[in-house]
């Protein structure tokens, strides 16, 4: 008997995006992401996704930009690190996939 996985398994880009949106918003100081729709202005040139997340991958590496809304009076920076830490180890752990890098706009303070 070898140990040769018995088929392809793939993800789809909608569960990526999930699992990267409830990881933000389970860190504490996330009140919701900014979604596209809300006529955000484009920040650094980016249009915002309608989601608030935008995914690209490659091979088996994954690049994620994330709109964020944080609560007021959070320290900013400190609460962006802990996104990044906690998307990139919910996406390590749950589909296996290595993180290239996570990109955090802060689009509003609520």
């Amino acid at each position: 008997m070898t140990n040769e996985p018995p088929g392809v398994v793939r993800v789809a880009r909608q569960v990526l995006t999930t699992i990267v949106s409830n990881a933000a918003l389970g860190v504490a100081g996330v009140v919701r992401l900014a979604r596209g729709s809300e006529r955000w202005p484009a920040f650094a040139g980016r249009e915002i996704p309608r989601q608030g997340v935008a995914l690209t991958v490659k091979d088996n590496t994954v690049s994620v930009d994330l709109y964020l809304v944080v609560a007021s009076g959070v320290n900013v920076v400190e609460v962006a690190t802990a996104v990044q830490e906690e998307v990139a180890a919910a996406l390590e752990h749950m589909v296996g996939m290595q993180v290239r890098e996570i990109n955090v706009y802060i689009q509003d303070v609520a």
